[in-house]
């Protein structure tokens, strides 16, 4: 279970990556309370569709013939929303949702499709559900659906319903999210690519059970939701990476996820790029990878000539400490985001040359 605080956070970070968070908790738990309290605190509207009492045409838009033909509507909610330029959508009592109006919600989820109207990208997306079992008239979610939500085991303790119920469910503890620079980014995006590079059958482990396809599971999406909402999240906020990691992949594979992350402890890709004698490149080959894959994507991020050129420092000392194939796989995609105009540093070119020619990079194209 998850306390206030750090389900905050969690509705916080994702928010900031655009990734949508289902509470699930028993009914009475003040699951609507704490987003209507969140919107009233940080002075924004706050929409709750009930799916339960909705067709999937208050959902997904209602069609309406028009003189150049027919478009989806959309309902009341979404045009307040998008008129005040963000705000909560509250998807509630989504186990009580009945199957169609659920697929219905697939393009509102993740994408903020409503009808043919696309919600501002400020619009944060909380859903809020009973388990099934404990559900007036319960549905497992679909498996489509539950994987597009961070997951989140909501259980107030009794001092936070108590200071909550005496000063107002409006004034919400702090959230602790960070705000990811470019950087933070992608070293967090090469901590998840290293991770599946190293264990790949669990890029997509579809569950075997119906229990286990309506909660939090790995995917190629849950995976990338992952990486976008671990960047707002401190390193040192161990309940928050947790929660995120559990309630996005599955707490078996999560555990395994942050106890390698751990052990990673990749250092930031500018300090790599400026010093490549930081790095150990004699020493875990995921490792390695993974700090070359951050390197990369710090390069791929800039977009600039020079730092394209610079990337290749770290590359060239990771090969020539004995680690070229690593180096090599790290050179595909760094050739792939080549500026125009950029050249290869001139010693950078026999060391890669297999690659460099398979990029079309290496003929004339050295400096």
């Amino acid at each position: 279970m998850t306390d206030l605080a750090t389900t905050v956070t969690v509705i916080d970070a994702c928010g900031r990556a655009s990734v949508p968070v289902l509470l699930i908790s028993d009914p009475g738990m003040g699951k609507s309370s704490l987003v209507r309290g969140l919107a009233a605190a940080e002075g924004v509207p706050c929409e709750t569709v009930l799916g339960s009492i909705r067709e999937p045409a208050d959902v997904a838009g209602l069609p309406v013939i028009t003189p150049t033909g027919v478009v989806l509507s959309p309902p009341a909610w979404a045009t307040r929303l998008t008129e005040a330029e963000g705000g909560y959508l509250f998807l509630d009592e989504l186990t009580t949702s009945p199957p169609a109006v659920q697929a219905a919600m697939l393009a509102v989820a993740l994408d903020r499709v409503v009808g043919d109207l696309t919600l501002p990208r400020a619009v944060r997306v909380v859903a809020g559900a009973n388990p099934p079992d404990r559900a007036a008239d319960g549905w497992e979610l679909s498996p489509p659906l539950a994987n597009r939500f961070a997951h989140v085991q909501y259980l107030p303790s009794v001092d936070e319903w108590i200071d909550g119920t005496t000063v107002g469910w409006s004034a919400p503890p702090a959230s602790r999210a960070i705000t990811a620079d470019p950087t933070r980014v992608e070293t967090v995006k090469a901590l998840v690519t290293g991770f599946i590079r190293t264990r790949p059958e669990h890029l997509h482990a579809f569950p075997r059970t119906a229990e286990g396809t309506g909660g939090p599971w790995p995917s190629r999406r849950t995976w990338t939701m992952l990486a976008a909402a671990l960047a707002n999240v401190r390193d040192d906020d161990a309940a928050s990476r947790q929660a995120l990691a559990f309630g996005l992949v599955g707490e078996g594979v999560g555990v395994e996820f942050l106890t390698w992350a751990e052990q990673a402890d990749l250092p930031d890709p500018a300090a790599v790029v400026a010093d490549p004698s930081i790095v150990d490149w004699t020493g875990r080959a995921d490792r390695v990878w993974a700090v070359l894959s951050a390197v990369v994507g710090w390069a791929a991020a800039a977009g600039t000539v020079e730092s394209w050129r610079s990337a290749w420092g770290p590359l060239l000392a990771a090969a020539e400490a004995g680690a070229p194939d690593v180096a090599a796989a790290a050179a595909r995609p760094l050739g792939r985001c080549r500026p125009a105009n950029a050249k290869v540093p001139a010693a950078v070119r026999d060391k890669f040359t297999p690659v460099l020619v398979a990029a079309g990079l290496h003929e004339g194209t050295a400096a």
